[in-house]
């Protein structure tokens, strides 16, 4: 098929074809404006002691130093989505009347070093990331502390918790509309072909 006929085409089915792209041009403001109401929640945690001096004289050398942060480190993990802790912090936001459990979702912890972990979550608003990460805070330090107590050592583990950083999973308005309208027209186009084998294809 040749250009002008494939122009003659489109503008047959014109509004085949218009209807295709300004119904993807609406569904990409759609999803722009649904994921504006997403937050991404981010908490960096940190791995240390609390007697760094034993830890510089010390019975251990700087490997087995790095071993026992590593294996605590997997703990913390396992804390952050252990059903237990899951429900106390659920409890624990639920007396902060500013807050909604229901807004968060996804909440997962990775450990990216022997000492750094990075808990990641999605929140429906800043206010509810930012309570979340005060009680996951909270209820982290005092399971820590809670081991301590069994164990008695001096030079135990010690959680040093950033702030809750929260973002926006907001994708750019321009980049939206830009592959609405490539997707648009390709599908337009492909709307007019399927449309015209259907319709005239058979009749000859």
């Amino acid at each position: 098929m040749e250009l002008k006929e494939f122009l003659n085409l489109v503008k047959k089915y014109r509004i085949t074809f218009g209807l295709i792209v300004l119904g993807v041009f609406f569904l990409g403001l759609i999803i722009y404006n649904q994921q504006r109401k997403i937050y991404l929640g981010s908490i960096a945690i940190n791995i240390s002691r609390e007697d760094k001096t034993i830890i510089n004289d010390c019975q251990y050398d700087q490997f087995y130093r790095l071993e026992a942060d590593e294996k605590f480190g997997k703990n913390v993990v396992n804390w952050v989505s252990d059903p237990g802790l899951m429900e106390r912090n659920r409890k624990d936001f639920g007396k902060v009347r500013k807050g909604d459990w229901s807004d968060l979702s996804k909440i997962k912890a990775t450990q990216l070093s022997s000492n750094y972990i990075k808990v990641e979550f999605q929140s429906k608003s800043s206010q509810s990331a930012t309570i979340f990460g005060k009680v996951l805070e909270n209820n982290l330090i005092q399971q820590t502390q809670q081991l301590k107590s069994n164990q008695g050592d001096k030079g135990w583990f010690k959680l040093v918790i950033d702030d809750v950083r929260v973002e926006k999973n907001n994708i750019s308005i321009y980049l939206i509309l830009l592959i609405s309208i490539c997707l648009g027209f390709s599908l337009g186009i492909f709307g007019v072909l399927l449309r015209y084998y259907f319709e005239e294809v058979p009749k000859k």
